[in-house]
């Protein structure tokens, strides 16, 4: 399994929205045009308009960041509703065996939202005070 397809499958657990009804709804919300989100994130706006109406790919991972940043989004989630993986998540696999162990585990298990909460709570009590 990929990371794209393993961000896609997440992706599709959560939510049916896909990635360019994401991008028109906090388009939308930022009383912005196609054309107007397009200039600010550098990409031509007839492609803008396809990804959009799904009739075009999710852009690169550099253009989704540029797009959360200019909607004020959560850049992992637009990641995720694209099929793609961060690149730091890319990293750390690639780095930590423990990494590879837990992410293995976490998909093998079918975690709610609130256990996934717990997952974040303990991890940030027990890296407290080490950044």
């Amino acid at each position: 399994m990929t990371f794209d397809s393993t961000f896609a499958s997440l992706a599709s657990m959560k939510t049916e929205e896909t990635f360019g009804q994401r991008i028109r709804e906090l388009r939308l919300k930022k009383d912005l045009t196609q054309r107007d989100l397009a200039k600010r994130v550098d990409l031509d706006f007839t492609y803008l308009s396809k990804i959009e109406n799904g009739k075009m790919s999710p852009p690169s991972v550099t253009a989704i960041i540029r797009l959360a940043k200019q909607l004020e989004a959560d850049e992992d989630e637009l990641l995720a509703l694209a099929g793609k993986a961060p690149a730091r998540l890319g990293q750390a696999l690639k780095e930590s065996k423990g990494a590879r162990m837990f992410y293995r585990s976490a998909l093998s298990t079918q975690l709610s939202d609130e256990d996934w909460e717990k997952l974040r709570e303990a991890l940030e009590r027990r890296t407290k005070g080490k950044k």
